[in-house]
This record gives structure tokens, sequence and C-alpha cells, in this order.
């Protein structure tokens, strides 16, 4: 790292690249998690929604507690690198073997096989993704390196959505039946996570770090640090606005795609990918959009972009494959703006804690900020899966066998209900205070601090 606060390309790379792991986690287990359930293991909507529900809620509160033990840990790879290496291979092996419940089990065992490894993997996710996280906020002091930095990371995470948006109805669609389709997922995915997730521990051996750890632990005082933190707390609440709607979106779109516009499941790749290939494309171009407006209004932008994208879903007709197709295309332009500058300015609101309380707490921050993600896309994945019940939704049957309220529900699941959210968030960030004038002002405070101790 220069006196500037940039880091060296290979760096970001070798780091970004353990985004991978993440996101094919992400957009798995939301794009996929309730279908294969539903679909391929033959459980009904409302019990394979709180059968995914449990584990995804125990995993978001475990977050903060990993994010704590983050900080306090002293080795000789770092307080994060280390959960590195023990994370990626936990998560690999853990989350392929939710792919390999048996699908002819009872009922019963079916469901309980179900929430083991799903609760497995979640907590797997949480000991990797969590400290990995808080090391953007360790590698650079820099306002405009962070989003840099971020920008490196948000394009992997494109990069890993597309693949696996358009990998795995591919994979799966290619057996003889889904539940042997999505085995040869698992076992794909397992692979692909161990590597990613130790290729960031290697690459970033020479990575800087921040050495300053908490003696004490306090849940007391890490949750009031958390709630004290006002520019955090405005962007924690618009962010998880907008995990609920994309939880909501990416759950439902697999049955919008499917049952409304009655494309075949193998068919359905381009539908789940295209959103993801286009944001990775605009992210680097919102990178630059970020250092000429700033990152609070690029966020505007692109809330105002994907809730605008929510309407047309309501009244396209299944013959306008091509039109939800273009639909795509432009959410996916907003939804690089949403993914890029709220995880660009988390990092930022660690300088506003440590300016009160003069301790840094990446981990107890990005714990916080992974409970929000996990929390919203989790709500709105079960929102999904009750009302994919309540509209009388059949699992496994073929479009033409599926009542007429299932169709039309599906059509409002998919549209109306993220619409509200996004507006929602919208609503919520216009109270975010943290500029980048702030900002500066803030770390000449931590630097005058030091200097005197």
């Amino acid at each position: 790292m220069d006196s500037d606060g940039r880091l060296p390309v290979g760096v970001k790379l070798g780091w970004a690249v353990g985004e991978l792991a993440i996101a094919a986690f992400v957009v798995l287990q939301m794009g996929f998690m309730l279908f294969y359930a539903t679909e391929a293991m033959r459980i009904p909507p409302a019990i394979a929604g709180v059968a995914l529900l449990v584990p995804r809620l125990l995993d978001a509160l475990a977050d903060p507690l990993m994010g704590a033990i983050s900080d306090r840990t002293k080795s000789r790879l770092g307080r994060r690198r280390l959960y590195l290496l023990i994370g990626a291979p936990l998560l690999g092996v853990t989350f392929g073997a939710v792919f390999f419940v048996p699908s002819d089990a009872p009922l019963t065992l079916r469901v309980a096989l179900l929430v083991i490894a799903f609760m497995a993997s979640n907590a797997a996710v949480t000991i990797y993704e969590v400290p990995y996280s808080a090391m953007a906020a360790e590698m650079t002091p820099s306002y405009k390196e962070r989003t840099s930095l971020t920008g490196y990371k948000m394009f992997a995470a494109r990069l890993g959505g597309v693949l696996c948006a358009f990998g795995a109805p591919i994979i799966f669609g290619s057996q003889d039946s889904l539940a042997g389709g999505f085995r040869l997922l698992g076992a794909t995915i397992c692979v692909f996570m161990i590597v990613t997730g130790l290729w960031a521990y290697f690459a970033t051996a020479s990575a800087p770090r921040i050495e300053q750890t908490p003696h004490r632990f306090s849940l007391r005082d890490e949750i009031k640090a958390v709630i004290e933190n006002r520019s955090f707390c405005t962007l924690w609440i618009a962010f998880f606005f907008q995990n609920l709607a994309i939880g909501a979106a990416a759950t439902t779109l697999i049955y919008f795609v499917t049952q409304v516009m009655r494309v075949a499941p193998q068919g359905a790749a381009p539908f789940m990918a295209v959103g993801g290939i286009v944001a990775m494309i605009a992210t680097p171009l919102w990178v630059a959009v970020g250092r000429m407006i700033g990152k609070q209004r690029g966020y505007y932008a692109g809330l105002l972009i994907a809730g605008a994208m929510s309407v047309p879903a309501l009244f396209i007709a299944p013959s306008q494959a091509p039109l939800l197709l273009a639909i795509l295309v432009v959410a996916g332009i907003g939804d690089a703006a949403t993914q890029l500058f709220p995880n660009a300015m988390a990092p930022d609101t660690v300088e506003v804690d440590e300016v009160k309380s003069g301790l840094r707490r990446e981990g107890a921050i990005f714990g916080a900020w992974g409970f929000c993600r996990k929390l919203g896309m989790t709500g709105g994945a079960f929102i999904v899966s009750l009302a994919l019940s309540a509209i009388h939704f059949m699992p496994g049957e073929a479009p033409s066998l599926q009542p007429e309220s299932a169709i039309t529900g599906i059509r409002y699941i998919y549209a109306a209900v993220p619409l509200g959210l996004w507006l929602a968030a919208l609503v919520a960030f216009t109270l975010y205070d943290l500029s980048e004038a702030r900002f500066e002002a803030l770390k000449l405070q931590i630097r005058e601090r030091r200097g005197r101790a």
C-alpha cells in the first residue's frame, strides 16, 4: 500500500476472488434453494420455507458474534485470514452436502436432513464471510480506494453470480431427474468454493492489516456501539429493505420464468444470468460514476432503477420472453449500483465508531452488516414460501396444471412485493449523513488522537 492508501492490483484481485465462493452461496440459496426443495425434493412450500428459514436465521444471528471473535483473534496470520483458511473448505463440503439429501426418503427425514445440512453450510459461510468482508476496512483507509476495492469485490460477486445463475440450470437440468441434477451441482460447487476461498487466503498474505485488538468482550458494548453509530444504522435499514426486495425477487424469478413465462427449467439459464452479466459489466462503470458524483448519489440512482424495473413484470405476457430479458438487462444496471455503493459505504462507518470509542471494531460492524443481508434475503425468501402456499401453488406440477390463482399470484409476488420494498429502501436512505468531507474530518481526528497517544 502506498502513502495514499492505494493497494497493489494483485492484492485487490486476489482478495476479490474470495467473493466468488460467497456469490455462489448467495445466488444458489436465493435463486434455487426453494425450487430445489419444492421441485426436486417434493417438499410442500410452507414446510420448505420453514426448513430453510431456521438455518438462515441462526446464521444471521451468529454474524455479529463471529465479527467479535475475529476482532479479538490473535494469530500469525492476522485477525481475519485464519478464518479464510478454515472457512473455505468447511463451506464447500457442507454446502455441497445440501444437494445430496435423498429424494426418496420419507418426508420427515428429507426435511430433517435438509435442515441439518443447510444449517451446517450457513455456519460455515459465517466463519468465512464475516472476517473476509472485514478485511476491506483494514487494507486501506482511503475513502476512494475503498470504492475501488469494493468494485473489484462486486465484479467478482457478479462473475460468480453469473456462473452460478447460468450454469446451475444447465447442470441440474442435464440429468434424468432434478434430484440427480442437483447432486451433480452439489459436487461441482463444493470444489468451486474450496478453490476460490483458499485463493483469497494465499493472495492476501502480504495485504496490509491492523492489529488493534480489543481486549475485553462485552456483548452489550458491541451492540451499543453499532446502535449508536447513526451513519451505520441508517445505511443498515436501507440495505435491509433492499435485501428483502432482492430475496423476494431472486427466489421468485425461477418460478416466474417457468410458470408464468412457461420456459422449461433447462431454458431458464439466460433469464437467471442476464442481470448478473450486465451488472458485472456495469460495476466498473459505476465505480467511475461514484468517483464523479459520490457514493450516495450513485446509490440513489441504483435504487430508482431497481424499483422502476419491478413494474413491467406486472403486465408482461408469456409470449414476450425477449421483453423480459430486456427488462432484466436494465435491472442489472441498477443492481450493480445497489450492491456497489452500500458495500463501499459500510467500511466508512468503522471510523465513526472509532472516533467515539477509540476502538476499531471492523468485525462487529461487518457482523451486523452480514446479519442485515442475510436477515433481509432470508425474510424475502420466507415471504415467498408463505405466499406460494397461500396462492395454492402445486409443487412439481406443470403450468397447465396450476390453478389460475397460482400463476397470477407468482406475478404479483415477483413484481409488486419488491417494488414496495425498493421504495422503502429509498426513503430510509434519505437519513444517511456520512459524506466524504465528514469522513475525511473523522480520519483527521483519529490521526490526531493516535499522534497524542
